[in-house]
């Protein structure tokens, strides 16, 4: 038997330590809206390299800007502390082009001349790269051993239960006391 907030996908092979972090860290179980902010950068270098004029209106513009700030406010503190320059760059830049006038959003694809499209697409272009690099990786580590020691996950981890009638199963009744598989300390 399984906890119920975990899905059911995993192997007999994969070891209680994955899915124990896995139902940890994942808050909605498996439900989650949030595009992760490579997606959202490779999203607009291709509406910029391929949407049309009116493709790119205040109404999707909008909803492009949510999906950052959605995104962004997803990410752990030190991800966060790590490409805060480049996301910084990608805010001022999608900001000026947002706030463009209706010749810039009306040039076509392949003929966007105008300063505020290049420097948005250098500026996602300079997002992805800090998000790709080792440093945003180490950072991702950090943020994710911050969300394992999180207190505040308590009740959410996964917790193997055994069907044992006799006191020969070890483990069976630290499992069943709370211990985690995941040490808080």
């Amino acid at each position: 038997m399984t906890d119920y907030n975990v899905s059911d996908h995993w192997s007999a092979d994969d070891p209680d330590w994955l899915k124990s972090l896995v139902s940890s860290l994942d808050r909605r179980h498996g439900v989650s809206t949030v595009l992760p902010l490579t997606v959202i950068a490779s999203e607009f270098l291709a509406w910029i390299e391929l949407a049309s004029g009116e493709a790119w209106n205040k109404a999707t513009r909008r909803s492009l800007g949510l999906d950052l700030d959605e995104s962004v406010g997803a990410l752990g503190a030190s991800l966060r502390a790590h490409i805060a320059a480049s996301l910084a760059r990608f805010r001022t830049a999608f900001t000026q082009l947002d706030r463009s006038p209706r010749t810039v959003w009306k040039q076509p694809p392949g003929t966007r001349t105008d300063t505020v499209w290049s420097d948005v697409t250098t500026a996602a272009k300079d997002l992805l790269e800090a998000l790709g690099s080792d440093a945003a990786v180490r950072a991702s580590w950090d943020d994710l051993v911050a969300a394992a020691r999180d207190q505040k996950l308590e009740n959410r981890e996964y917790r193997p239960s055994l069907n044992c009638s006799s006191s020969s199963c070890a483990g069976a009744a630290s499992m069943r006391n709370g211990s985690s598989v995941i040490s808080s300390r």
